[in-house]
């Protein structure tokens, strides 16, 4: 072989490795959230050269929060974006116990064209989705591994309708394994197991630091954080700070951060004789909702109905005493029921009532705000993301 002929082999050879893909793992979701942006950070970081995160969201998707903070950064992460269709439901009464806004957006060419031209090794698809769905039959006709991450399993199954629970059903048979978003979800709702790796919602611990605590007196601050609906149960909440001031005439604060019928929430207090021990913040995010919760001394979840609840995990990571409604996916998670708080019956307005004036003593809120950081730390998503590209390495046998 002449040397023209070598050089031209040598460069045909760089070209075929030019076009081959990098190996990269492939996350199609319609979701965005900030708790999702430190997960999917810290699981591209773990991944070694030549991998990568492709997360491909549909191009219209939006946010109530601020681009910044929903949007995952890192070297080796690529978001594609691609059309999708997307269909709108909104509920007449914002207050009422079910309601939510859906936003469908379904598969389309332009997410098939772009899981062909990125060729990924895996896949992980949020819940079942329309648009997901898209993700998980390309893997299977493909022959690659896909998981779920979801927050929906048999034991709170009762949640959802019967058609949400039958397309679970049906749709969780084919995927390889489960990442799981809240303890639930380890058993899928058609009762055959998987694989499964715990990687709860969560948010970064080393950006939700506490503040140290000193006793100046002023009176007690209960936070809740969380939509203005019925289903998050501020009534029954409501209904518990009535009976505390009934029973022990200690001035406190309710702390109330969320948007939604703030009008319908303030008639319920003024009923409730609460307007003087009520703080109406409204909807915050990033710093301003951190700061808004460290200036608070217990963090309380009185919901009806949730599967999980990542604001919980905001609070044990700066270090607020815990009173979780048993109802909450993140109780069973994270609340050590004496340690660092208490897992709560919302229904029992006395039982509520006594947990929060438990609460008052400074005293027993110390040692529990120490134990709600740690936990807070140890379930970091910065952690969950590095033990979620290990689970992953190890149980599908990727290639390093």
């Amino acid at each position: 072989m002449n040397a023209a002929s070598a050089n031209i082999s040598v460069s045909a050879m760089k070209t075929a490795e030019a076009s081959v893909p990098a190996p990269c793992v492939a996350v199609v979701t319609p979701c965005k959230a900030t708790y999702f942006k430190p997960l999917y950070e810290a699981f591209a970081e773990a991944q070694p050269t030549p991998w990568k995160t492709v997360l491909v969201w549909p191009e219209s998707h939006d946010s109530e929060h601020p681009q910044e903070l929903i949007t995952p950064v890192a070297d080796n992460l690529e978001i594609r974006r691609v059309n999708s269709h997307k269909i709108v439901e909104t509920k007449t009464k914002p207050h009422e116990s079910n309601w939510r806004e859906r936003r469908r957006f379904f598969p389309s060419r332009a997410l098939w064209r772009t899981l062909c031209d990125i060729a990924p090794r895996m896949m992980m698809i949020q819940e079942y989705s329309p648009f997901a769905l898209g993700g998980l039959l390309y893997a299977k006709w493909h022959g690659i591994p896909v998981v779920t991450f979801t927050e929906v399993g048999r034991r709170n199954a009762n949640f959802f309708s019967l058609k949400v629970r039958l397309w679970h059903g049906i749709w969780s048979r084919l995927v390889d394994g489960i990442v799981a978003a809240c303890p639930t979800a380890h058993e899928p709702v058609s009762g055959r197991m998987r694989p499964s790796l715990a990687a709860y919602h969560a948010v970064d611990s080393r950006l939700h630091t506490p503040v140290e605590r000193i006793n100046s007196g002023a009176p007690v601050t209960f936070v809740y954080v969380g939509q203005l609906i019925e289903r998050k149960g501020i009534d029954l909440l409501l209904q518990a700070a009535h009976a505390l001031k009934a029973a022990t005439n200690v001035d406190f604060r309710v702390r109330i951060i969320g948007g939604g019928d703030e009008a319908w929430a303030r008639g319920l207090a003024a009923e409730a004789g609460l307007e003087k021990n009520m703080e109406w913040v409204g909807f915050l995010s990033g710093d301003a909702l951190r700061d808004a919760m460290r200036g608070g001394d217990v963090f309380v979840l009185p919901s009806r109905q949730d599967t999980y609840a990542v604001v919980t995990h905001e609070a044990a990571c700066l270090g607020l005493p815990l009173l979780v409604s048993k109802h909450a996916g993140s109780a069973e998670a994270l609340v050590q029921d004496g340690v660092n708080g208490f897992i709560i019956d919302p229904h029992d307005t006395d039982g509520f009532a006594k947990a929060m004036q438990l609460m008052l003593d400074t005293a027993k809120r110390k040692p529990m705000s120490v134990a709600s950081r740690i936990t807070g730390e140890e379930m970091s998503a910065h952690r969950r993301g590095e033990a979620l590209w290990r689970w992953m390495q190890t149980q599908f046998h990727l290639p390093i």
